[in-house]
């Protein structure tokens, strides 16, 4: 799958000319990604019986489900680290499904579509990204492809950092 990703990104010459033009900017979706994964944990925190810490510690994986349940298992407590495994892979279901959606209901027509990959987080670097490229399109997916690897690069910095304030 990421193989024909790839050889469908190597395909595109104009892609390559986008992002040397985008430059840094692409940067600003991960960054906003995190902030907003973190303040909808926060406010979800308000409601949740688990609390505010644990809730904004499990959002701090930005969906990686296979690191964040095992780590906070050991971490913290099983209990949480199976919050962590359960919420981290519905983000990555919902996005299957949600990716098309969005895609098809965006404004930006032929330009980067980044409410089809925000809901995804790390995973849209690797399991979410073909569903994004045929959603949205070449630009859309490299867009998500570097907001996944950033964020993957994020979680084990601020997932430990989190779950330190719960040890």
């Amino acid at each position: 799958m990421m193989f024909f990703v790839g050889f469908d990104f190597g395909q595109d010459k104009e892609l390559f000319k986008q992002i040397k033009t985008e430059g840094f900017s692409l940067l600003i979706y991960p960054l906003l990604i995190a902030l907003g994964s973190l303040s909808g944990a926060l406010f979800a925190g308000l409601f949740l019986p688990i609390g505010l810490l644990p809730s904004i510690t499990c959002a701090s994986a930005f969906g990686w489900y296979s690191l964040s349940g095992p780590l906070l298992g050991k971490l913290v407590s099983s209990e949480l680290g199976t919050i962590a495994f359960l919420t981290n892979l519905f983000r990555e279901l919902c996005t299957f499904v949600l990716a098309p959606l969005l895609a098809k209901n965006s404004l930006e027509k032929g330009e980067i579509k980044p409410l089809t990959f925000a809901a995804g987080g790390a995973t849209t670097m690797d399991s979410t990204l073909p569903v994004i490229l045929k959603a949205a399109g070449p630009k859309t997916a490299l867009a998500a492809f570097i907001s996944g690897a950033v964020l993957s690069m994020f979680v084990p910095f601020v997932l430990q950092l989190f779950a330190s304030f719960l040890i």
